[in-house]
């Protein structure tokens, strides 16, 4: 009896390390700490518990400071499976770190809250990764923001908006919002920010000649200082500002219709499995939100004489101010 047990342990012992040799070894790096990244990690922590229960990933995240690089260079010393990116500055710390590496041994990565992937030059292509980056693109179609406005107020016709036209992620935005604009019988009235200080002659330059403004997530126009010169502008000339974000609607703005954080988290975590199941992320294609959340300020929305129908309030996800 005594050496059925000891037999038994011995297997149990070597079935423990064949399983602790391969097991899945999963990093998550954040760019940062606040609550934007809490709620996506919550989400895809989730998911990958859901799908692989014996999944115990580890959770690093950026300082800012030049230990980040080293933080980088150690992680992918260790050789992962896969590493998940949240944010831009963890993805782009990662690639930038990734020449010094064999190509073949380069760890696949998935990223997630990633405003434009292919301008970041993560991915290739919407329709194939075609590297070792795979993910979750942070941007909703401007289609489905004007949609979302005109339900609100359906009489505009000219949207205003300011960008930096020399980012060339907001370059991207605006292309593919003119023609999204045109379908919708919209015209989209630009304006050229390259410095906080251009905002306000920006914003003369359009008054009178717009009935709703767009706030896109341009780093000059939705930083704080412009933001409120916005704010202003839009509630001295009553017209609505639509915002990307619960935030920017907490601050003030009317609307603002943004992706469902949570659900970036849950597409990150699906692709995570695919990998670990031997998908390679080369071959995938980009993912966009599937469902974009709506938020609405009443106090504010009353300022400028805008009346929400009660439907539209009821299908928000939040509404702020009585």
């Amino acid at each position: 009896m005594r050496r059925l047990t000891a037999e038994f342990r011995g297997v149990w012992l070597a079935c423990c390390l064949w399983v602790n040799a391969h097991a899945a070894e999963v990093f998550i790096l954040k760019s940062g700490e606040g609550a934007l990244y809490e709620a996506v990690v919550r989400a895809l922590m989730g998911e990958l518990k859901l799908r692989n229960p014996q999944l115990e990933p580890s959770l690093f995240s950026l300082t800012g400071n030049k230990a980040d690089a080293d933080l980088v260079k150690n992680l992918l010393a260790r050789n992962p499976q896969v590493i998940v990116a949240i944010g831009t500055d963890a993805a782009i710390l990662l690639k930038q770190q990734m020449p010094a590496i064999p190509p073949n041994q380069r760890p696949p990565v998935v990223f997630t809250l990633v405003l434009d992937p292919i301008a970041q030059g993560l991915v290739q292509s919407v329709e194939q990764s075609g590297t070792n980056f795979a993910g979750v693109a942070l941007t909703v179609r401007p289609q489905r923001q004007f949609r979302a406005l005109l339900d609100v107020c359906p009489h505009i016709k000219r949207i205003g908006v300011l960008y930096n036209p020399n980012d060339a992620i907001s370059t991207r935005l605006i292309h593919q919002a003119r023609d999204d604009a045109q379908k919708l019988g919209l015209q989209l009235v630009e304006a050229h920010v390259t410095k906080p200080e251009e905002t306000q002659k920006a914003l003369t330059s359009l008054k009178g000649q717009i009935e709703a403004f767009w706030l896109i997530p341009d780093p000059i126009c939705a930083s704080a200082q412009p933001f409120q010169q916005i704010l202003a502008f839009t509630t001295t000339e009553r017209i609505p500002l639509l915002a990307f974000s619960e935030t920017y609607v907490r601050r003030g703005a009317p609307i603002a219709v943004g992706p469902d954080l949570s659900e970036q988290g849950v597409l990150a975590g699906e692709l995570v499995q695919q990998i670990l199941a031997g998908a390679t992320p080369q071959t995938m294609p980009l993912l966009t939100p599937r469902r974009t959340l709506i938020y609405y300020n009443l106090t504010q929305a009353r300022q400028i004489g805008i009346t929400i129908p009660e439907m539209l309030l009821t299908l928000a996800e939040k509404v702020i101010g009585p």
